[in-house]
């Protein structure tokens, strides 16, 4: 029972980030549980907007030592998990909540529904007004 929970947890320093919902700790490529994120460019098809910048909020919520927690497996093989690191407990609630991210509510349920209230309440990321 122990040597099973304990596989169903990776940790990692620093780890390399795609985009603003999936990033790779050691051999496992991590899809944030319950995190929506815009597409970053991919080919000729251009960027969502404010990909980068969840991007680069992902990177900074993953400074240091990050673990995460398994929850599943997607449909193209990635570990989704419930990760936290020395910058913050839950960050994908902290991506969420930046309004960087919204909440992937199809597998969440309303895991995160609070923290896309705060975002759209401080008008934060995609709820900011249009300039």
């Amino acid at each position: 029972m122990l040597a099973s929970l304990a596989a169903a947890v990776i940790s990692c320093t620093a780890p390399p980030v795609h985009d603003g919902d999936t990033l790779r700790c050691g051999p496992e490529r991590v899809r944030l549980f319950g995190v929506d994120a815009p597409e970053v460019r991919r080919g000729k098809t251009p960027a969502e907007p404010l990909a980068y910048a969840a991007r680069d909020e992902l990177v900074r919520l993953t400074r240091g030592r990050v673990g995460c927690r398994f929850v599943d497996r997607d449909r193209y093989g990635r570990f989704v998990g419930r990760c936290w690191s020395e910058v913050t407990p839950d960050v994908n609630a902290a991506l969420i909540r930046s309004g960087l991210a919204t909440e992937y509510r199809r597998y969440s349920k309303g895991a995160y529904a609070k923290e896309e209230a705060q975002a759209r309440e401080a008008r934060r990321g995609h709820w900011a007004p249009a300039r």
